[in-house]
């Protein structure tokens, strides 16, 4: 009896391309899929902020640190760039808004969503109220073409809510401002001129008392 002897099984060119495709197809299967990246906390970056602004944005009463919450983002983000690119002088803000606690636009962007989103619990400052009426006056005849009737923020131009503020930060401002020590525009700095002391603290306490953002 003649024993069979067994032939290697020969594979065609076409079954080679199947066992390739298989085998590419099994690794693909085996590559969990890429995740997109988490976004930033904007509560969480504004941590080291709260340190001085508030947990809820408020400031600091005496006009040392303002109010911020409720601020338009679109202005935060701006006056963010502005420190970092050191076109606004406060060497706090400038450390804060730097690459070490604010690392990309991403981040600026998340933590100045978030200071928009804040409420504040504090009430603003004001001054003694004996010029309010000036104060309304000297504002509508100077300030409100720009800023508003009442002192409320704008997205674009991004402007800052005045109202709300702590009459001793929008004075200790002007009267920067009028000094030149403030980057703020020549046509501010004459305008807190035009307005003198009296009136710059008339129209702070004035907007001190109007509704914030």
């Amino acid at each position: 009896m003649q024993a069979h002897t067994s032939r290697p099984i020969r594979c065609g060119p076409w079954a080679a391309v199947l066992v390739l495709a298989f085998a590419a197809g099994h690794a693909r299967a085996q590559t969990p899929p890429e995740l997109p990246a988490a976004r930033p906390s904007g509560s969480r970056l504004f941590l080291d902020c709260a340190a001085c602004h508030g947990a809820d944005g408020s400031g600091v009463s005496d006009g040392s640190v303002p109010a911020i919450g409720g601020q338009p983002a679109a202005f935060v983000r701006s006056a963010l760039d502005d420190f970092r690119a050191h076109r606004r002088d406060d060497i706090r803000m400038r450390h804060f808004s730097d690459p070490q606690h604010l690392a990309d636009a991403a981040e600026l962007d998340a933590v100045a969503a978030h200071v928009a989103s804040l409420r504040r619990g504090m009430p603003a400052t004001t001054g003694d109220g004996s010029q309010l009426d000036r104060g309304r006056s000297l504002f509508a005849r100077h300030c409100a073409g720009c800023h508003g009737a009442g002192g409320a923020a704008a997205a674009q131009p991004p402007r800052p809510a005045l109202a709300g503020q702590h009459a001793p930060y929008l004075e200790r401002k002007m009267l920067d401002t009028r000094d030149m020590r403030s980057s703020q525009s020549r046509r501010h700095a004459a305008l807190a001129g035009t307005l003198g002391e009296a009136g710059v603290s008339a129209v702070a306490d004035w907007l001190s008392r109007q509704p914030p953002p």
